[in-house]
């Protein structure tokens, strides 16, 4: 009797367990779907003259990106077909995709059969300006640290990717920074002290720390446009746009 009993309900949860991963699975192929079709409609937004992109658009990309990807069809009610974009919505800066479908349960717990699911991608539409092609320079983006004096047309400038290294405290002296300059040490961390005995020090930079998590050598970047960087200058390495 107990046997009876127990294997059902040990079979019914392996099976739900093996569900939950192939639910998984199907979000991840969704969403990938879905970011790429977004990437492509905030393109398309641009390259209309009303700049409005529509519903039946990003259907049709999402249906062939979904078409490249494996997908298990047969748990989703009406297949690939039956996931909606209706309820997506557009403006005249955002496309918010948002999809919605079904997942059929492999047993009917009471009088459940299927799963709602929804899952969402939000683009902001490329403003299509090109070097040259008379956009409006003010709506360019650039790079910015929080204390920084200078602002950046690349998130991989130098100033901006610290290349950091240890060295020992009696190497210091004798070591110099790109541009031929001393290291001095830095004025926030200079009384600290840490386990290892190491200073920190940057190809660029001229001051040694004695904290790794010194903000004289960490960098939190913003995405700003050139608009909003007020009193900073152009950062003369990256060949930053002049104002």
């Amino acid at each position: 009797m107990e046997a009876a009993v127990v294997l059902p309900l040990l079979a019914c949860f392996f099976v739900s367990l093996l569900f939950f991963f192939r639910v998984m699975q199907i979000q991840i192929v969704v969403q990938k779907a879905l970011n790429d079709t977004g990437r492509q409609m905030a393109v398309l937004a641009a390259e209309q003259e009303n700049g409005v992109a529509d519903i039946a658009a990003a259907q049709t990309l999402f249906l062939k990106e979904l078409g490249e990807l494996p997908l298990e069809e047969a748990y989703i009610s009406g297949g690939k077909w039956g996931i909606s974009l209706l309820q997506s919505e557009f403006d005249a800066r955002e496309v918010r995709l948002r999809v919605s479908y079904e997942v059929r349960l492999p047993l009917r717990i009471f009088w459940v059969q299927e799963l709602a699911m929804e899952q969402h991608a939000d683009c902001r539409k490329w403003n299509g300006w090109k070097p040259g092609a008379g956009g409006d320079d003010a709506d360019l983006w650039v790079y910015i640290t929080e204390t920084g004096s200078v602002y950046h047309s690349t998130d991989t400038c130098t100033h901006l990717e610290l290349s950091i290294r240890s060295v020992k405290p009696e190497q210091i002296d004798h070591l110099r920074n790109e541009n031929g300059a001393k290291y001095y040490a830095c004025s926030q961390c200079a009384d600290q002290t840490n386990g290892t005995g190491s200073l920190y020090i940057t190809n660029q930079g001229d001051r040694y720390h004695r904290d790794l998590n010194c903000s004289g050598i960490k960098r939190t970047v913003y995405m700003v446009r050139l608009s909003e960087v007020g009193a900073r200058t152009p950062c003369r390495r990256c060949g930053a746009p002049v104002e």
